[in-house]
């Protein structure tokens, strides 16, 4: 679910699937496959009320009777502190919204230290399509009286799509966000009788 701008909820229309094959060529060898993926379709929506708050610290002065005297000489009276608020209907939402501002999707910055990730850049893009396939197999070294001795090995392909934005700009290139995620997985285990 997401809100629209007038505050009732808008349903996120979805998607998804799985397939699952296992293969138990001999009785000490099993192979099995899965895939699946989930798709979020766009319920995005403009018109949000934002407000903005700009706050402006007070301005001491200089210069006259009582005050320190100005740099370069002359007289500054002093500004008291104001806060000045911004109301505009303009504003973005929802979900998949394509003028979301997805311009540091296609960029990563470097870690600023040993375990601190980067800085996250401007990427603003919902998932679109998100999906795996997984193969992999498990073989069974020892079965018995004792339990049993079993390894395997498992290769995993994730993908992620999100939707466009353009940061509501025209004539700007429209950037989907997508990341891929290749893993190899090994395990060795032993079950107890």
């Amino acid at each position: 679910m997401t809100a629209r701008p007038d505050g009732t909820l808008a349903p996120i229309h979805t998607a998804h699937w799985l397939g699952r094959l296992d293969v138990h060529p001999t009785p000490k060898l099993d192979i099995y496959g899965y895939v699946g993926g989930e798709y979020a379709s766009r319920a995005a929506y403009t018109g949000y009320t934002t407000i903005k708050v700009t706050a402006t610290p007070a301005i001491p002065g200089c210069g006259d009777v009582g005050q320190q005297p100005c740099t370069g000489g002359g007289i500054q009276p002093p500004y008291p502190a104001l806060t000045s608020t911004s109301i505009a209907t303009n504003g973005i939402g929802g979900y998949g919204s394509p003028f979301a501002n997805n311009s540091g999707c296609s960029s990563e910055t470097a870690p600023a230290a040993t375990g601190t990730p980067g800085a996250g850049l401007t990427c603003n893009g919902d998932i679109r399509y998100i999906g795996e396939g997984t193969l992999g197999f498990w073989h069974k070294i020892y079965q018995g009286e004792r339990g049993r001795i079993q390894w395997g090995v498992q290769y995993s392909y994730l993908f992620k799509t999100g939707w466009s934005g353009s940061n509501g700009l025209t004539g700007t290139t429209v950037v989907a966000p997508h990341a891929v995620d290749n893993m190899v997985l090994t395990s060795f285990r032993y079950y107890l009788p």
